[in-house]
């Protein structure tokens, strides 16, 4: 009875300390216990490096302190520098690199601080904290959100920025006057730049934004011709200074990618046209006709519209669309179009980049049956979560008691949904299954070569995605790939020379250039024996009986 007694003093002091957290406290507590309980989740099931590139990104991170040519070149001319840079202090144990946890910390860190700035933004525009806290628990509790904030790509590291930019951004439209709030909006801006291609439309529509904000609409003339006679010196002066000031922090990190590009690979828009880069493997695509959105803007724009709502859960996407229907004809909200404008970059960015063939969705819901595969980059969609969580946010604070019931039982619903299984928890259902999986496609070569390998340099094409080097015991240091120079050219070319090891695929480029090539295949039977074969992958050990001449 006395235990009894003393669990329940336990429990009820454990409960006034919860009620007298501060809301914005609060937010980041569950945000962290959340994060913590997603990320332990996908660990036992082996979900956090389900996705391809998210092994790509940690191998990235560890080659630049750890590799056969480590430094910060490593970083390469394709992804955007600074997720890898965020993952070097932990990619440094073999642990949590292997297992992925690197990029959960770097993730789940992203996660919480985007859940508080969440509630943050809504809060700066409602002043209502249950509508801020609806909005930060529409965020937190969405279960594709909480699935890749246990990952290491890098959708959660453009969304920090993205949230925190947007809030400094739209706390100076309220007092144009807070000039740090404008330098503190282009340096999260800046950050956002070099995380992700979407960033860089993110300080654009900001730019864009400060432009329209000094722009003299009450003014403007009915005829172009008097626009010189209304024309406001001092309020352009204004416009400039800001525009300045904010552009030259935001628009540096662009610069500094661009000047990257031509300092290390001699070409500054490398990203935009390599063989490495996503328009060329667009290009396959177009090719064989299952590029469907490409100058198709509808296509485009259902496309997205689909993989956003299928991210956001049907529920919370409905309320959404009420939400913003609200707000955008809430003649109240002075600077309602701009947040708007902010909030839809990452729709506006999605939409251009498929019609232009930049990228590629596939999505059940649209893509045709006859396709090869009919999912792939649905989580692109996820950024689609923040606009949604202040839209459901803004329709519970204008609402009475009863839509409020109302928005609180269909969130409630889409809970149970995606509880269910009846709403899929579509980013990890690519993860695991779909064109994005690494999990889904192990080679069996990938198992000999763990149990097989005991030293010696590994000739491997890692771009074409051979097989996992996390998932066997080979060290970073001991993997030739495409960005060890000079070992790369020497290797496809005298194989010998360094390599102990050699793991080809077929048609990958160690197979083309040295099991294609017939002088260099005489080379390779004459050091090496064939130790596996496999329809698709060989691997070769060097013969300790030969020594190179």
């Amino acid at each position: 009875m006395l235990s009894l007694t003393i669990t329940h003093q336990s429990i009820d002091k454990w409960k006034r300390r919860f009620n007298a957290l501060p809301p914005e406290r609060l937010v980041l507590v569950l945000a962290v216990v959340l994060s913590v309980a997603a990320t332990a989740y996908s660990f036992m099931h082996g979900y956090i490096t389900a996705y391809g590139d998210a092994e790509s990104h940690l191998n990235i991170a560890k080659r630049v302190i750890d590799s056969l040519t480590p430094g910060f070149a490593q970083l390469g001319g394709i992804w955007l520098p600074l997720p890898h840079l965020l993952l070097i202090p932990f990619v440094a144990s073999d642990f949590l690199w292997r297992s992925g946890l690197a990029g959960s910390i770097v993730s789940g860190a992203a996660y919480a601080v985007s859940s508080l700035f969440l509630y943050k933004l809504t809060h700066l525009v409602t002043k209502s904290r249950a509508a801020s806290f609806v909005a930060a628990a529409v965020f937190m509790a969405n279960p594709n959100m909480l699935y890749m904030q246990a990952t290491p790509m890098t959708e959660l590291t453009l969304i920090v920025f993205f949230i925190i930019s947007s809030y400094f951004f739209i706390k100076f439209l309220e007092d144009d006057s807070d000039i740090l709030s404008l330098v503190l909006a282009a340096f999260f801006g800046f950050c956002a730049a070099l995380s992700r291609y979407d960033g860089w439309s993110l300080v654009l529509m900001e730019a864009g934004v400060l432009g329209l904000l000094y722009f003299p609409w009450k003014r403007f003339p009915a005829r172009i011709a008097k626009l010189r006679e209304n024309f406001d010196l001092q309020r352009y002066k204004k416009m400039e200074g800001r525009m300045v000031l904010f552009s030259t922090l935001a628009f540096f990190g662009i610069a500094l990618w661009l000047l990257w590009g031509y300092l290390i690979l001699g070409d500054p828009l490398y990203f935009t046209h390599s063989i490495f880069s996503a328009k060329s493997q667009q290009q396959n695509w177009l090719v064989r006709g299952e590029l469907p959105a490409y100058k198709n803007l509808l296509m485009a724009f259902l496309y997205y519209l689909v993989t956003g709502m299928s991210n956001v859960g049907v529920f919370w996407f409905l309320l959404s669309l009420a939400g913003f229907a609200l707000f955008f004809f809430n003649r109240e909200s002075k600077h309602r179009f701009y947040l708007l404008l902010i909030l839809l970059v990452p729709f506006i960015f999605n939409v251009a980049t498929l019609y232009s063939g930049q990228s590629v969705i596939f999505i059940p819901h649209l893509t045709p049956v006859n396709f090869e595969w009919r999912l792939f980059n649905v989580r692109y969609g996820i950024m689609m979560v923040p606009f949604a969580a202040f839209c459901v946010a803004y329709l519970f604070y204008k609402s009475r008691a009863a839509g409020k019931a109302l928005v609180l039982a269909l969130f409630a619903a889409q809970l149970a949904l995606f509880g269910t299984g009846y709403s899929k928890v579509i980013t990890l259902e690519d993860g695991t299954a779909g064109l994005s999986s690494a999990v889904a496609k192990i080679p069996d070569a990938q198992y000999w070569i763990d149990r097989n390998y005991d030293s010696g340099l590994v000739l491997v094409d890692d771009y074409a995605r051979t097989m996992s080097i996390i998932r066997t015991r080979i060290p970073m240091k001991d993997v030739i790939y495409v960005g060890n120079k000079p070992y790369w050219e020497v290797s496809l070319k005298e194989p010998e020379k360094y390599a102990a090891w050699i793991i080809m695929q077929k048609n990958d480029a160690v197979w083309t250039s040295i099991y294609e090539d017939p002088v260099v295949q005489g080379r390779l039977f004459k050091y090496f024996q064939k130790v596996y074969t496999s329809p698709d992958i060989l691997i070769f050990k060097r013969n300790p009986d030969v020594t190179a001449g």
